[in-house]
Order: C-alpha cells, then structure tokens, then sequence
C-alpha cells in the first residue's frame, strides 16, 4: 500500500480499525493522514462510529422491543412452516 494513496488507505479503513494489519500498513495509514485532512477526517469519523456502535452494543433492549422482536421471529418462523 502506497502512503499516498487514498482510496488504497479508504480500502483498508475497517481492517485498520479492528487492529488486523500488519504494523507496516498501519504505520502507512497513519503516515497518510497526518498529510491528507480528507482521509483523517474520515478515519477520525469512522473511529467514532464504530466507538458508538460497541457501546450500543452492550446496551440492553428495552423489554417492549425484546418482545417486538421475539413475536416478530415467532411469525416468520410460522410463515416457513406454513
């Protein structure tokens, strides 16, 4: 991966994120937006969203959603039988 090139780094965003490259592609990215506000203005965003995204993962549902969903299951599964 060229440290100059966008959409090579955009490609490579959510990998970078989750930790699964190699400390080389890493050191690239990084390298990359320290240059080019665009691509770290969009690292930075994703960062965020996928910051919000665990965190409403560990968040219960509410129990009239819960429901919602389980009579929900309920039906498909009646409609594949049927």
């Amino acid at each position: 991966m060229k440290a100059g090139d966008c959409a090579a780094i955009l490609a490579h965003i959510s990998a970078y994120l989750d930790g699964e490259l190699e400390a080389t592609e890493c050191d690239a990215i990084e390298r990359h937006c320290r240059e080019c506000d665009s691509c770290a203005s969009v690292v930075a965003g994703l960062r965020h969203t996928v910051g919000l995204c665990r965190e409403a993962g560990s968040a219960p549902l509410p129990d009239v959603v819960r429901a919602k969903a389980r009579e929900s299951v309920k039906k498909l599964l009646a409609e594949k039988k049927s």
